[in-house]
């Protein structure tokens, strides 16, 4: 009879223990929906990938969203970084931002890019800005696709 108490005394610190660690690893709060934990937290951004010869052009079509084209200078200073051989692959680089006037008004646009160097300088662009900028400059990206079929 001892022994099945002891037994039974243990099975009770045991499940304790099990009761114990549950609570204090399963008591995180629980994450709201993505749209609002994210609300504020994570810019608009859009993408568009060329290859170092094309910059010029690319930023020509991105170019067309806007009341007056970029600034060359400063589409030759975004080349000239992404083509610095130092730079780092796959990971993402900011370049700048480019002030630009989009609908009348004077906006900013940030530029990010990540390189990759395997048959020539490849690089993925990505463009943040205020929602309308972004979501005009991703419809005219995918219209620029569908003009290359890809």
């Amino acid at each position: 009879m001892k022994s099945l108490f002891g037994f039974m005394l243990f099975l009770l610190a045991m499940s304790g223990g099990v009761a114990v660690t549950a609570w204090a690893f399963g008591n995180e709060a629980v994450p709201l929906a993505y749209d609002e934990f994210y609300e504020d937290d994570v810019p608009l951004a859009t993408s568009i990938d060329a290859e170092l010869e094309d910059i010029p052009e690319t930023f020509g079509v991105i170019s067309e969203v806007f009341d007056t084209p970029i600034a060359a200078t400063a589409v030759d200073a975004i080349q000239q970084q992404v083509s610095d051989p130092s730079l780092q692959e796959a990971i993402l680089h900011p370049l700048g931002e480019i002030d630009v006037m989009f609908e009348g008004r004077p906006t900013t646009l940030t530029v990010e890019a990540e390189v990759y160097r395997e048959d020539g300088t490849y690089i993925l662009f990505y463009f943040t800005s205020d929602e309308d900028v972004v979501l005009a400059l991703d419809d005219r990206i995918m219209a620029y696709y569908d003009e290359l079929g890809i």
